[in-house]
């Protein structure tokens, strides 16, 4: 009996603790894709390249780092590509070109990849696990009542989460933008001029865009999630 409890009270844990990361990990990976660069860097307001990147340089460029997070490419992929000497703001008087990223740059950028590697790799595991415990619970009504559980509570966690985050991060940007690099980066190795292709391709700007939308997203998934759950047979609802 303690034994079955105990199960029940671990499979409800795990659903409430992997909802809120598998919630933002769907809507990162939405995100980081060409069309999002499109948008931003033709929406109006969005920050012009003080160092000469047009728009549509932004647009040429830009896509080449978010294809190397998930192609399996070397980071050769990335220190291959050269710009035009006229837009090379660092480069000798007359050059014909100069490389676009720098080695500081080819150096963080192999870091994102694998921290990229390891957080989509832990998502597509929380998620088979799931799939597996889902999968189970065919058999065991309890079980099902359990998972229900476990998610309702996971989307109220993930809601909560965003409100808090947003407050934080609207009133303290600077300071959360460093934090979540520090988590996750040696110090010393995230933070460039402002004429690095990095800065100017991915203005900070796009990064505080791209936290409001996933936190949007990851919130309409929540509140639907629990919509839904909220018409689940009598019992499971009552539960959650």
């Amino acid at each position: 009996m303690t034994n079955r409890r105990a199960l029940h009270l671990a499979v409800r844990l795990y659903f409430s603790l992997v909802m809120p990361f598998l919630l933002v990990i769907a809507g990162t990976r939405l995100l980081l894709n060409e069309r999002f660069l499109r948008f931003e860097y033709q929406r109006p307001g969005f920050p012009a390249d003080p160092y000469g990147f047009t728009a549509e340089d932004r647009l040429d460029f830009g896509p080449y780092a978010l294809n190397y997070l998930f192609n399996a490419e070397t980071i050769t992929y990335l220190a291959a590509l050269r710009l035009p000497g006229d837009k090379c703001w660092n480069a000798a008087a007359g050059a014909a070109d100069c490389a676009l990223f720098s080695r500081r740059e080819l150096q963080h950028m192999l870091d994102v990849k694998q921290a990229t590697a390891v957080a989509f790799a832990l998502g597509a595991s929380f998620a088979l696990a799931a799939c597996g415990i889902a999968a189970a619970s065919r058999f065991n009504d309890g079980l099902r009542s359990d998972i229900v559980v476990g998610i309702g509570r996971g989307c109220k966690l993930t809601l909560l989460s965003v409100a808090a985050l947003s407050v934080f991060s609207l009133g303290a940007w600077d300071q959360a933008f460093d934090s979540f690099h520090q988590l996750l980066f040696a110090e010393g190795t995230w933070r460039f001029p402002f004429s690095d292709s990095l800065i100017r391709l991915y203005p900070e700007q796009l990064f505080l865009d791209a936290s409001l939308a996933i936190a949007v997203f990851a919130s309409l998934c929540a509140a639907t999630l629990l919509w839904l759950l909220s018409r689940w047979p009598g019992r499971n609802r009552r539960q959650c």
